[in-house]
């Protein structure tokens, strides 16, 4: 599947996993949007997730700062601030901003990497690969350095598997750093 579709199947696996939890869901690629506040309703988060068009032509980018302000706007009135990113991880060197961004705001960020090493081209809705300024197909591939945010700000990462493991290690370890509200 593509990236945003695989995100489609890994988020209907999460709110099948986790029963007991409220959630909310962010879009973002170089600009962020809510898709749905923080819920419990999950039959209706359901339909959400599966309406969204996976051919939608958002615009191209990774703005993880932008996903984090408005992980805070949503996440204002808990304690226990988790926000869970699936994501390749974009093309940024340093994350520097973004986890003292999270510190600041005592959000721990879960990264669910849904991208491997080698690699893979973007297929657009034309049927053609999208491609640079200078005519290159674009191979985006798994920007390792997204580790870092996770991991400093207290989260968890793990890489993305063809099965439920990854949901099911991602929430075991978040439930076990959260306590329940």
């Amino acid at each position: 599947p593509n990236r945003l579709e695989l995100a489609k199947q890994k988020l209907l696996n999460i709110l099948e996993s986790s029963k007991t939890e409220a959630i909310g869901v962010i879009l973002f690629a170089k600009s962020s949007f809510l898709l749905s506040p923080i819920t419990e309703d999950f039959n209706s988060l359901k339909i959400l997730i599966n309406s969204l068009d996976t051919g939608m032509n958002f615009d191209n980018g990774t703005n993880i700062f932008s996903t984090l302000e408005t992980a805070k706007k949503l996440l204002k009135d808990y304690s226990n601030k988790n926000l869970l990113i699936l994501s390749d991880g974009g093309d940024k060197e340093n994350f520097e901003k973004e986890i003292n961004f999270a510190k600041e705001n005592n959000i721990k960020v879960y990264v669910l990497a849904l991208a491997t090493q080698k690699g893979s081209a973007i297929k657009e809705e034309n049927g053609n690969f999208l491609t640079d300024k200078n005519g290159k197909i674009v191979n985006l591939k798994l920007n390792y350095k997204i580790k870092e945010l996770s991991l400093k700000t207290g989260g968890g990462y793990i890489e993305y598997s063809l099965d439920k493991s990854d949901i099911n290690l991602i929430l075991d370890d978040l439930n076990k750093k959260s306590t329940k509200e």
